[in-house]
């Protein structure tokens, strides 16, 4: 049986993990749900096809996102977050409109938890983390209260965007930006936030984030550690890579963004979305998570190059679908969705399959634990 830390009591440990399998279920049920909305009617997915982006971006990623700091303050209180998250979680997925309400709870506490750890160590990243919570919960109130996902979904981007450059400004403190960098980095938030809070009408919105989000990408591409981790090898060439692609994509995202006029539904809106949720978003996931999983649940990643296939997958299943949006080729469009679906599948199936694979044989154990 695996050793937990001593300072990570067995029963804490259960309840993290017990939480990251409510957000697996969600995530696989708002996956599902895309793949419906596209015509791919695989399992329960139909069911929730109203639902996709809110289970993935409030009961999926929004829950793990809480448990992650919850666990940087070390503090019980701070599990509320997660906790509450997961209730919201399983409402949508039972059908319960009054459910939202949870998920409203849930941010609101997310926004008490970074502001907990703003106390403790006030720095760029954490005012970052925090400043993008309130926007979330900002944006989760108003779909509470009826709004569409597609009057909200600024309030989503801007969320995930301040929230991953801060983990990377956090992650790359070994590297000091210039303070003039620093400083552009803070006032391009604020712009975000105030954008995606702000401006109500929605081709003035896409027109407004566009740039904000191109200048994002272009200070990452400058200045994040990845630029030089990716010259090594195995793990922190693997995360570098992801986050440069995403970065990337965030920025051909922005310039389309400020370049067109984009409506609330459809084939472009559907490229611009998903160059952000699936080419910024979950490549920054891949990056990340033999880095978080550990830390949060005591769930080892080991890098293999294999790592690589469902990364290369993930992307080349974006391209294919933006394509088929922009050309209007819908059977494009539906096996680039494919093929990003099977790329989550394939990265969760490889980080098991080198886990299960690093354990030692059982007779390997009690051969080394013989007294000589």
């Amino acid at each position: 049986m695996e050793r937990v830390a001593p300072t990570v009591g067995r029963r804490a440990l259960l309840a993290r993990r017990g939480l990251l399998i409510i957000v697996a279920v969600t995530l696989v049920t708002g996956v599902l749900a895309g793949l419906a909305r596209l015509g791919v009617l695989v399992g329960w997915g139909p069911r929730y096809l109203v639902d996709h982006g809110p289970l993935l971006v409030l009961g999926g990623f929004g829950t793990v996102i809480a448990l992650e700091r919850a666990v940087a303050l070390g503090r019980g209180w701070g599990l509320a977050a997660p906790a509450l998250g997961a209730a919201g979680a399983v409402a949508m997925l039972a059908g319960f409109a009054d459910g939202r309400w949870l998920t409203v709870a849930a941010l609101v506490a997310l926004v008490a938890l970074n502001a907990a750890i703003v106390r403790r160590q006030p720095a760029t990243f954490t005012w970052l983390m925090l400043l993008g919570t309130v926007v979330l919960a900002y944006g989760a109130l108003r779909w509470a209260r009826g709004a569409p996902p597609f009057q909200i979904v600024a309030t989503w981007i801007a969320y995930f965007v301040l929230t991953i450059v801060a983990e990377r400004l956090e992650l790359s403190r070994l590297a000091p930006t210039p303070r003039w960098a620093a400083r552009a980095l803070l006032v391009l938030a604020v712009l975000l936030a105030a954008v995606a809070i702000a401006v109500a009408d929605w081709p003035a919105l896409s027109r407004a984030l566009g740039p904000v989000l191109a200048l994002i990408a272009v200070w990452q591409l400058r200045f994040d550690l990845a630029r030089r981790l990716v010259r090594r090898a195995g793990l922190p060439a693997f995360a570098a890579t992801g986050v440069l692609a995403g970065a990337a994509w965030l920025l051909a995202t922005g310039v389309f963004l400020a370049a067109v006029v984009l409506p609330p539904a459809g084939p472009t809106y559907d490229a611009a979305l998903h160059g952000v949720f699936i080419g910024y978003v979950l490549s920054m996931v891949f990056a990340h998570a033999p880095i978080i999983l550990p830390a949060v649940a005591r769930l080892d990643v080991r890098f293999t190059p294999a790592l690589y296939a469902p990364l290369a997958l993930l992307h080349l299943g974006l391209v294919a679908r933006v394509a088929g949006d922009l050309g209007a080729w819908h059977g494009l469009r539906r096996s680039g969705a494919i093929g990003s679906a099977l790329a989550l599948a394939l990265f969760a199936a490889t980080a098991v399959a080198t886990r299960w694979l690093a354990r030692p044989a059982p007779a390997t154990v009690a051969r080394e634990s013989r007294p000589t």
